[in-house]
């Protein structure tokens, strides 16, 4: 009996099952993003990445660890709309550049602080399994989010399945703004150590 080979699926059958390039990577297709145009985004977007790094102990100390933790939190769903509203031309792909800059800026001044925060909060002892756990809860959900991100993506399309990440974005924001983090300015004493007593004025 003669081998037939397989007859290839067309690309928009195959992509949101079959790939794990990420929905805005596809998006960015969908507007016709050439490659130097997606890797200027995608470079733009990495410098802000680098200046949220440089700049987030300045921020921090400046309007607080909480706020700077909320406000990374907050910005990446309301930087999915550009996105959901773009069309093709340069125009909007130098919106998209500036707005992912300003993303990447504020979730790594965000992440920096969380993890700041965390390794003070937790006892050296267990600062390792903290790291592992935080590790194993972010790497673990991924294939689960990427496999039901493939299912939204056959059901209501690309830009149905971000507005859809953007609205669960939103959660975090609403658990941080009624938590004790909202409040928090300075860094808490560690465990096991007693804050230490501003030192008087003049002699004892």
């Amino acid at each position: 009996m003669r081998h037939r080979p397989k007859r290839r699926l067309r690309s928009k059958t195959t992509r949101p099952a079959g790939d794990t390039v990420s929905a805005e990577t596809n998006l960015l297709a969908d507007l016709k993003v050439a490659p130097t145009a997606f890797g200027v985004i995608m470079g733009v977007g990495g410098a802000g990445s680098l200046a949220g790094a440089l700049f987030a102990p300045g921020i921090a100390s400046r309007i607080g660890i909480g706020p700077t933790i909320i406000i990374g939190f907050a910005v990446s769903p309301l930087a999915q709309i550009p996105l959901l509203l773009a069309d093709p031309g340069l125009r909007w792909q130098i919106t998209l550049a500036g707005t992912l800059a300003v993303q990447l800026f504020w979730a790594t001044a965000s992440g920096t602080s969380q993890r700041s925060l965390r390794q003070i909060l937790c006892e050296p002892r267990f600062q390792g399994r903290m790291q592992a756990t935080s590790t194993t809860a972010t790497a673990g959900a991924r294939p689960l989010a990427a496999a039901i991100a493939g299912a939204l993506v056959l059901l209501v399309g690309v830009r149905g399945t971000l507005s859809v990440g953007a609205l669960f974005q939103v959660l975090p924001v609403v658990l941080l703004l009624v938590s004790p983090v909202r409040a928090l300015r300075d860094m808490p004493t560690p465990p096991g150590r007693t804050a230490v007593p501003p030192a008087r004025q003049g002699g004892a």
